[in-house]
């Protein structure tokens, strides 16, 4: 009876080592805020503008810049700011503050 308890303790303690190194992590690089469109006239402007400390206003903090929202599925009927999960990369095509969003998820 003793033995046969400690070989189901094992088992049960393998099965559940076993399920948890199995699990796929699926957590987002960032948790961000997108504060609206940037409606500023320069050569870097336009797109969406997305902070990463908490900050809801737009134009304020040390915020960057998406050029693809449409392709996100944010339009200009969205009512902002929105809290989202991003994955991220800095965009190395442009000398500009712009980032590319590779992964996107509505909080």
């Amino acid at each position: 009876m003793k033995k046969s308890f400690q070989c189901l303790i094992i088992g049960s303690a393998l099965l559940v080592l076993i399920n948890n190194s199995c699990k796929i992590e699926n957590s987002f690089m960032s948790d961000a805020i997108i504060t609206g469109f940037d409606a500023r006239a320069c050569v870097c402007c336009g797109g969406l503008m997305i902070t990463f400390n908490g900050e809801i206003k737009p134009y304020e903090g040390d915020f960057k810049i998406i050029e693809n929202g449409a392709d996100l599925g944010i339009t200009a009927t969205d009512i902002f700011p929105i809290n989202v999960k991003v994955d991220w990369k800095v965009d190395t095509t442009n000398i500009c503050n712009h980032i590319i969003i590779t992964r996107i998820s509505r909080r």
